[in-house]
């Protein structure tokens, strides 16, 4: 049976007859602002603490000790993303939207500009609670069964090779990708609320359960769940070209400078 909900192929075409293949391309701007704070906060938080909390005898990290890194790069990830994570959003839905309820944000400093001068200071902050829950649960998931399985392949005579970072990056994009998805739909959700001026009904002021119950309620849990699929296609290349270059970068940097 049909439940009319589209499906990946089909909003991909959808974008590209009405704006073009440069329609897919919607919101790159905010995605480069994103993965150059985001990205960059969690790695080099996530590294920094680690390198704090390294045992003198060489031995692994504790789970506890992981899951202080985990926490502390991921808030600060969250913070320091979430304006670009809010444009990455609202630039991607924009096509989505009736031509009257369209912000028109020309690229990521447009945005940024518009939202603060509109919504005010506050609005950097809209949605931060999820994205906070969001973040940890992408470094957790995304980290540490990245270097749990990166271990054991190692573990198992494996050279720590291009081979073993794919693999194990290519893991944790399927881990990555459905843990994280239920904040993901919260997220996009409270973001993209928008005031209905015209009806009188006024979802400016979102909250983060209620939005989760609603969702819960009239979708179930399934509705979580939603976009899996074009998530990890997006994630999965990601983390595998990221965890691959890092692992250059890293071992680049220890042997020139350690």
């Amino acid at each position: 049976t049909s439940t009319g909900r589209p499906h990946a192929w089909t909003t991909v075409r959808g974008i590209v007859s009405e704006t073009g293949v440069l329609g897919l391309y919607n919101g790159l701007s905010a995605a480069l602002l994103r993965q150059g704070t985001y990205t960059m906060a969690r790695f080099a938080v996530y590294d920094t603490v680690k390198a704090q909390l390294q045992h003198t005898d060489g031995t692994p990290l504790k789970s506890t000790e992981l899951i202080v890194a985990t926490l502390l790069s991921g808030i600060t990830g969250g913070v320091v993303g979430n304006p670009a994570e809010i444009l990455n959003v609202r630039m991607q839905n924009d096509q989505a939207l009736p031509p009257s309820m369209r912000r028109n944000y020309r690229n990521a400093i447009h945005g940024l500009y518009v939202m603060v001068r509109t919504e005010g200071i506050r609005s950097l902050c809209i949605g931060l609670g999820p994205s906070l829950v969001r973040a940890t649960l992408a470094t957790a998931s995304q980290f540490v069964s990245y270097d749990v399985l990166k271990a054991r392949m190692l573990r198992r005579g494996y050279e720590d090779s291009v081979l073993v970072h794919f693999a194990a990056s290519f893991a944790a994009g399927l881990v990555a990708t459905t843990v994280c998805s239920p904040a993901d739909v919260l997220k996009s959700r409270v973001m993209v609320a928008i005031k209905l001026q015209d009806t009188g009904a006024r979802t400016g002021r979102v909250r983060v359960w209620e939005t989760a119950w609603t969702i819960y309620r009239t979708e179930g849990v399934r509705a979580f769940f939603k976009g899996w699929v074009p998530s990890y296609v997006r994630l999965c290349p990601q983390l595998v070209i990221t965890f691959i270059i890092y692992e250059k970068l890293r071992k680049s940097y220890y042997a020139h400078y350690q």
